[in-house]
């Protein structure tokens, strides 16, 4: 048998090879992570996005329908179904939550969703540092206006070239939160983070406080689904993993050095 080989990066610990396959909800506010093991079943690499799927509105429907299993699932459980406390236990209990790699969002007529890209401020002036000569020449009269009306040379009217004046590229939409990665791994197989209050308040919605503990979820990787996802023209088949409460632990509070 034959493989492939891929670049091995330096320095890389065994623990992260060895990681469980976990969601962690952070204690940070909209901070969630994955480990590893998530990020390579996803085929998920740094700079691409990760996207939910839940049951509720599938729930709240049956309920409403009183669909039989759901009836069932009530007087098994000694839940009162005609009251609005019943129904939200049901659904609360009935929950269930799965994770896939976000994919790009089109406009009715099949095209890509196109974004301005987000650029911080270090990379516009990293931007205008390497495109000097194009710039001055497309913002030439605005700079010749800005040193009171004198031309001059590149660095001269350079020097008058203001970060708003850098129109970030545009990029297409995608479903779900950007991932990017605390250290200099590349490729899929790194330990994510993304950024998503919304999830993130959704999956801590019973914690008073949010913010005093790690939520942690096991990734059900042995029990992938296929559900279908609407990118805005057509329905897209996804592979996604549900993920399952495991434990809430304290943050851990690093001393000052």
């Amino acid at each position: 048998m034959s493989f492939g080989f891929s670049a091995v990066q330096n320095g890389m610990k065994s623990s992260v090879v060895a990681a469980e396959p976990r969601l962690i909800a952070n204690s940070t506010s909209g901070k969630l992570v994955i480990t590893s093991p998530v990020s390579k079943a996803l085929n998920l690499a740094p700079g691409e996005y990760l996207a939910f799927v839940n049951n509720i509105p599938a729930l709240e429907k049956a309920v409403i329908e009183r669909i039989p299993d759901v009836v069932a699932f009530a007087e098994e459980n000694g839940i009162d179904i005609n009251t609005a406390e019943g129904q939200n236990e049901i659904i609360e209990k009935c929950t269930v939550w799965a994770i896939y790699k976000g994919i790009a969002k089109k406009d009715k007529t099949g095209n890509s969703v196109l974004v301005s890209d987000r650029w911080s401020k270090d990379d516009k002036i990293a931007y205008i540092n390497g495109h000097k000569e194009e710039l001055v020449e497309k913002l030439r009269d605005v700079l010749v206006e800005r040193n009171d009306g004198n031309d001059g040379d590149v660095d001269t009217l350079a020097e008058f070239i203001d970060v708003e004046d850098i129109e970030t590229p545009k990029v297409p939409e995608f479903i779900g939160a950007k991932t990017a990665t605390t250290s200099n791994a590349t490729g899929v197989g790194c330990q994510l983070n993304v950024t998503d209050t919304a999830i993130w308040n959704q999956l801590k919605s019973d914690m008073k406080d949010k913010t005093a503990e790690n939520r942690v979820f096991e990734v059900k990787l042995k029990d992938a689904i296929k559900t279908t996802i609407n990118n805005g023209y057509e329905n897209v088949d996804v592979t996604a993993y549900p993920i399952e409460f495991l434990t809430d632990e304290p943050k851990i509070v690093r001393g000052d050095k």
